[in-house]
């Protein structure tokens, strides 16, 4: 593992990063410019998703002889995507289009996607005290929301007891390897050595992180994906690792999982 310049002791808002990383890297417009590509992608990727479901409803309406209604299969199509097995194919189809274009823009002359995205090994000993800090997080957050009696809303209601394989490997697996390498990966190492700073970063990328989540949760919710991406983003700054804000994400989703997935408990 490599060392890191930073000792886990230090302030956690400390402004100097954790390691050194190379100096060339992505373009602070031009990573504005293609998160807005990855926004379009992630909306085509429904779209296709959608158009696919759809043709496979009517294919299978037409080799049973049936007459194909475009009506009754668009009202199917629009009740496949409220359950857990529409929720896990287009995330798939999300990662089957932005990834490989992230790896691809990652790319420099002078460095690889790996060292653009901050793919690289971080100290052992720093994984238990952060898993600490993420499972004293788990258990504030399970706390304010017995006590307030929070709201769970509805797209809580349709992953509770769903006990759906392949949306808890997506949730657990998928979500945390995209979404890390996007927000903590590509735009952390495309804005930290800008005016922002580490401080910046981290709030505008926290920002960013949460609003890709609009419309699941209510606000409150909200505010705990916002304080789990401050997490991870400063994480990343201490590691100088996209790997260890990865972890942790995939942690939290894997509590997610267990909990609200397959024990059904909100």
């Amino acid at each position: 593992m490599e060392p890191t310049a930073v000792p886990p002791a230090a302030g956690l808002l400390d402004e100097t990063p954790s390691s050194p990383e190379p100096v060339a890297g992505p373009n602070p417009w031009r990573a504005a410019g293609w998160l807005l590509v990855f926004v379009l992608l992630n909306l085509v990727s429904v779209f296709l998703y959608v158009g696919g479901y759809g043709g496979y409803l009517g294919a299978q309406l037409g080799a049973q002889g049936e007459v194909v209604d475009p009506v009754a299969i668009q009202a199917q199509v629009m009740e496949h995507m409220g359950t857990p097995s529409g929720m896990a194919g287009m995330y798939l189809a999300q990662i089957a289009l932005i990834l490989p274009v992230l790896l691809l823009v990652a790319r420099f002359k002078t460095q690889t996607a790996g060292q653009t995205l901050g793919i690289r090994s971080f100290p052992q000993k720093l994984a238990l005290p952060w898993v600490g800090l993420l499972v004293v997080f788990l258990a504030v957050q399970a706390v304010v929301v017995q006590v307030f009696d929070v709201e769970q809303g509805e797209f809580m209601h349709m992953l509770a007891g769903s006990k759906h394989l392949l949306l808890a490997l997506v949730l657990v697996f998928a979500a945390p390897l995209l979404e890390e390498l996007v927000f903590r990966g590509y735009l952390f190492r495309a804005w930290r050595n800008t005016r922002l700073g580490f401080s910046g970063t981290l709030l505008l990328t926290s920002t960013l992180f949460t609003l890709l989540h609009w419309g699941q949760y209510n606000v409150i919710q909200l505010s705990f994906i916002f304080a789990l991406a401050l997490l991870l983003g400063i994480a990343r700054e201490k590691s100088g690792s996209v790997l260890l804000p990865m972890l942790l994400h995939l942690c939290n989703n894997l509590v997610a999982a267990v909990v609200v997935v397959y024990l059904g408990i909100l």
